[in-house]
């Protein structure tokens, strides 16, 4: 999970939006109340929760009138302010992280942060799915292929 939060940093004072990896409990504690949509809202891909900090930072910025940076990173559970940097460092740490984050079998969306959120559309095949629907979708189609070669097989068995 990543999550945007406006920041005051400590101990400098600098306003900096932030992308966390690792979700609510790991962002910095120096966030600001929330404004603008998209702030403290958790996301499975790092690229949707940058593309929401940088219209942030941008809205911010109109408000503010002043430079607004975004950050990337992790606390680990700690107290971190993240290094500023471009939009353009932000979009490539996302991309980045995207294509290492493992993949759902069905979707190709990333998978949750717990393995025990992931499903499975049978006991063999060691396939993870993103969600209930992503498995229920594969356990159909296993069903439907099974159906049809079977019944191909009764065909051929008659010939």
């Amino acid at each position: 999970m990543f999550t945007v939060t406006r920041q005051r940093q400590w101990p400098d004072g600098t306003e900096i939006v932030e992308v966390s990896s690792g979700g609510l409990d790991y962002t910095n504690p120096d966030a600001l109340g929330k404004k603008y949509a998209g702030e403290f809202e958790e996301f499975a891909s790092p690229i949707d929760a940058v593309e929401t900090a940088i219209s942030i930072a941008r809205a911010w910025r109109r408000d503010a009138r002043k430079r607004i940076p975004v950050g990337v990173g992790s606390t680990h559970g700690m107290t971190m302010p993240f290094d500023s940097g471009t939009f353009r460092d932000a979009r490539l740490w996302a991309k980045e992280v995207y294509a290492k984050l493992p993949k759902c079998a069905g979707c190709n969306g990333p998978m949750p942060d717990s393995k025990r959120d992931y499903w499975h559309a049978d006991d063999w095949s060691g396939q993870d799915y993103c969600s209930e629907d992503c498995a229920k979708r594969e356990a159909e189609f296993q069903e439907e292929e099974t159906a049809r070669l079977q019944a191909e097989e009764a065909e051929q068995d008659e010939a």
